[in-house]
């Protein structure tokens, strides 16, 4: 490969990197506000037992599934920082950065992390089955849609 091919895939793959890290940082702070949100559209909306219910996935969300973002952002972060010792460590010799580019398999990581994010949240907007309750946990299926299109986005770049 020649040295330009080189220099796209690792601007490619530090943009990826990049985005999908801001990305999910938007997220973790974005869900802070809608978990807050939803607890007062619920309080509002909702009979009392759809409140219980709506305050127990409120709370598995801010534990298990905050829990797991952080999990998946460090994961991503650690690829980054890998990443980028790696680039610097070997910008003098092409060949052994594009070797190691092909070794670490930078956007199938990331999809595996991100697809398995999307369906920790996906199965637990899916427990939530009436009405009411779906229409107040739309951010968090907002958020199921958005993790699948930086999935799809990522692919594109797969075989670039």
């Amino acid at each position: 490969m020649d040295r330009t091919k080189v220099l796209e895939k690792v601007l490619l793959y530090d943009r990826i990197l990049r985005f999908t890290i801001d990305l999910l940082s938007g997220i973790r702070e974005e869900i802070r506000a809608d978990i807050e949100e939803a607890r007062i559209i619920g309080e509002s909306i909702l009979t009392r037992e759809e409140t219980e219910r709506l305050n127990r996935f409120l709370d598995r969300v801010s534990g298990e599934f905050m829990a797991k973002l952080d999990e998946t952002l460090d994961s991503i972060y650690d690829e980054y920082e890998i990443f980028n010792f790696d680039i610097t460590f070997l910008s003098s010799i092409p060949e052994e950065i594009e070797r190691d580019i092909n070794r670490l398999h930078l956007i199938d990581s990331i999809n595996r992390n991100l697809e398995e994010l999307r369906s920790h949240l996906l199965e637990m907007c899916d427990s939530e089955m009436d009405a009411k309750m779906k229409a107040v946990i739309t951010p968090f299926k907002i958020y199921c849609k958005l993790i699948d299109h930086a999935i799809e986005f990522n692919k594109k770049f797969e075989n670039f």
